[in-house]
């Protein structure tokens, strides 16, 4: 028996080998089975990943294709036509010594080392000009150009002295009055003077063109230090030429005030939406001493002729138009055409998120990301305005702002508005910037002719008819309906000017602040010039 266990025992072993030498074969073919079924699904899925990509690759070219030869017929990519052109140095503004190191860089390739900066020095002067009076508050900011019926902060600018300069203990605490404040003022300000005179007799001047890097690969690269260099200064010439009034010094005051207008117009040729921005603010500090010298009754006859031809020479509203379609040529051509070449770059970019899906997408998605831009370009910024009439549509701005706000919002893999939403985002905002910007000089020249008016005659006139052709040329537009602004005399002999502003609707002259009371709401009530009440 207990042999029979034994063969028992060893027949279960036999067949338990048996068995198991027999699911080898099985399981290894179940394996190669399942092997071979990803295999060919992973196959099918790459196939399908390449047959998606080829397919995404030619729509994008083909749209591209067709969208760039419709944009090179009408020149809308050659970046090149809004270069300015060279001037020779002797007849050139930008080329004097405190302004040229801005620009002055040693060529490329340059050696392991080297420095970009030929004058590191005198760059690091111009760049640090002023900067006492320029970083001012508790928020490191610089100061706001203000236009509403106060004088100049004379006050705020010697504190900023005092907290910021090496010559505080030489600068009282307290002053008595504004006179006294303002010569102390001057005083200070004389460390300035140098580079004022050396600008003043540049200005005469007839070109100007700053050094930029024009021919740059990307055009979000290129550096435009020398905007923030002229607010510095104009910074300065609006305290000096404020003080200068408080103190009668009627003359010097006209003259920084010339100067600014020059400093404010100087780099119209630059085709830089960010420098029309610029001009609008160093406009605006050369307005307020204008307002200034009126709202005292301080101006001569020849120097409010001489403002008028010089704030009319800023024109933002025609500017915008050309800056606009620079802007396109430049991002819309130049920069896409680099990103193409420099994939790097793109990942640089993609921290922006709606922008990472580029990096693991088809290159046709980057060419429907270019149509895209051109055409909301097209639709919503080009669309909103007729630059040769003069004046804007703030409702059609608005709408188209709307519109185009909505379609950013879309997914931007399904639309392609990644790029739009980096660039694009802020641009119809530039529209009443420029609209308020331009109204004011508008209303400024206007103010400056009544002015000439009240010195003829002894009084403001009835309606501004009566201003044609003597003291102006032509009666003054409102940018915001295209008629004339609207001008009331008050029975005190005082006067009100103003435009119907953003809303289109005639306030009676009402000025709308913001909640927070810290500045005008542009968007409500009436643009107004302000009154002469000195605070």
């Amino acid at each position: 028996m207990a042999s029979d266990k034994a063969r028992s025992r060893g027949s279960g072993t036999v067949d338990s080998e048996a068995r198991t030498r027999a699911s080898g074969p099985l399981k290894w073919f179940v394996r190669l089975s399942l092997t071979g079924r990803c295999m060919v699904m992973a196959g099918l899925l790459f196939v399908t990943i390449c047959a998606f990509f080829a397919e995404e690759n030619w729509r994008g070219r083909r749209a591209w294709e067709h969208c760039r030869r419709e944009l090179e017929s009408k020149g809308a990519l050659n970046w090149q036509k809004f270069i300015p052109a060279p001037i020779p140095d002797e007849q050139n503004f930008a080329a004097i010594p405190f302004l040229a190191p801005l620009f002055d860089v040693y060529p490329k390739p340059r050696a392991p080392g080297q420095q970009r900066w030929r004058d590191e020095e005198g760059r690091e002067r111009a760049i640090n000009f002023a900067t006492p009076l320029w970083r001012n508050n508790a928020r490191d900011e610089p100061p706001v150009p203000r236009f509403e019926g106060r004088m100049t902060d004379l006050e705020g600018a010697l504190a900023s002295l005092r907290n910021q300069s090496n010559r505080s203990s030489s600068l009282p605490t307290q002053s008595s009055s504004r006179a006294e404040t303002a010569a102390t003022l001057l005083a200070a300000l004389e460390d300035y003077r140098p580079v004022l005179e050396e600008l003043r007799i540049a200005s005469q001047r007839p070109g100007c063109r700053f050094n930029v890097e024009y021919d740059a690969e990307e055009p979000m690269s290129i550096l435009l230090p020398h905007y923030g260099v002229l607010q510095r200064v104009t910074r300065v010439l609006e305290l000096r030429a404020s003080a200068e009034l408080e103190l009668l010094q009627f003359d010097a005051s006209f003259a920084d005030v010339m100067l600014m207008l020059r400093l404010a117009t100087c780099t119209q040729n630059e085709p830089f939406v960010i420098g029309l921005l610029v001009r609008g603010a160093l406009m605006k500090r050369a307005e307020q001493i204008i307002w200034e010298g009126l709202a005292r009754s301080k101006w001569s006859e020849p120097q409010l002729r001489a403002f008028q031809e010089g704030t009319g020479k800023f024109q933002p509203l025609k500017e915008l138009d050309w800056v606009l379609r620079a802007e396109r040529a430049a991002f819309g051509g130049v920069a896409f055409q680099y990103i193409r070449g420099h994939k790097n770059e793109l990942r640089a970019l993609a921290e922006n998120d709606s922008l990472f899906y580029l990096l693991a997408g088809p290159n046709g998605w980057l060419d429907q990301e270019q149509v895209s831009y051109h055409r909301l370009y097209d639709q919503r910024v080009l669309a909103n305005f007729d630059p040769a009439s003069g004046h804007v549509e703030p409702h059609l701005i608005d709408a188209n702002q709307k519109v185009l706000e909505q379609e950013l919002n879309q997914s931007v893999i399904w639309h392609h508005t990644a790029f739009c939403r980096l660039i694009m985002g802020n641009l119809i905002k530039t529209f009443q910037k420029t609209a308020y910007g331009q109204n004011r000089a508008n209303q400024v020249i206007t103010a400056c002719a009544l002015e000439r008016y009240r010195l003829a005659k002894g009084r403001f006139p009835e309606k501004l008819d009566e201003l044609l052709p003597t003291y102006s040329e032509g009666l003054p537009m409102d940018v915001c309906n295209g008629h004339t602004l609207k001008y009331k005399l008050l029975p005190d002999g005082q006067f009100t000017l103003y435009s119907v502003g953003w809303n289109e609707k005639d306030d009676g002259g009402m000025v709308v602040m913001k909640p927070d009371g810290s500045d005008i709401d542009s968007n409500q009530g009436d643009w107004v010039f302000p009154a002469y009440v000195a605070k």
